[in-house]
């Protein structure tokens, strides 16, 4: 597990930029932080009053603050949707639901009920994006636009057993 207190770049993290790729983040409560890191990382790395959140996929760090915490996604005790793109990670951090069991429907039922449902939980009062989703954010957005993607992607693949119609005119 990284030091999560090594000093990166004092002066970014106090702009607001990631010390690592330079991306502006975004704010995160201390709770956020506190409830996603591992039980190894080190309490003053989670003293600060103030975090941002990371969301560049390819960069290493997920949460940073001025003085130069910063915490990468070893340091944490979930994997984090906006890094790892695994069809395994969730998107809904709340009712568990994964790239792969949203996928997984659409492709069952072919059409998507993830957002609907989750949605129907926001309103119902039993969600808690804020400490269990590693942005701090609702997961709605990102959960709709995988759907969407999904979906797209399964209506334009072929039927099991038909031709493709676009290789066939290509090769007439």
């Amino acid at each position: 597990m990284a030091q999560c207190c090594d000093r990166e770049s004092d002066r970014a993290a106090s702009a607001g930029t990631c010390p690592s790729c330079g991306a502006q983040g975004l704010q995160v409560g201390r709770e956020t932080v506190g409830a996603m890191a591992a039980l190894g990382v080190p309490a003053p790395c989670l003293a600060r009053s103030a975090y941002s959140f990371c969301r560049t996929p390819g960069c290493p760090v997920v949460y940073y603050s001025t003085g130069g915490v910063v915490l990468r996604q070893g340091d944490l005790r979930v994997p984090v949707s906006a890094k790892d793109p695994g069809l395994d990670v969730p998107l809904c951090y709340c009712f568990g639901l994964t790239r792969h069991a949203i996928a997984e429907e659409i492709a069952a039922t072919g059409r998507w009920t993830a957002s609907a449902a989750i949605a129907a939980e926001i309103r119902a009062g039993r969600c808690a994006c804020g400490v269990k989703n590693p942005s701090g954010r609702c997961c709605l957005g990102e959960v709709r636009a995988f759907e969407k993607q999904a979906l797209q992607r399964q209506s334009t693949q072929p039927v099991a057993g038909e031709k493709n119609p676009s290789r066939e005119s290509s090769t007439s």
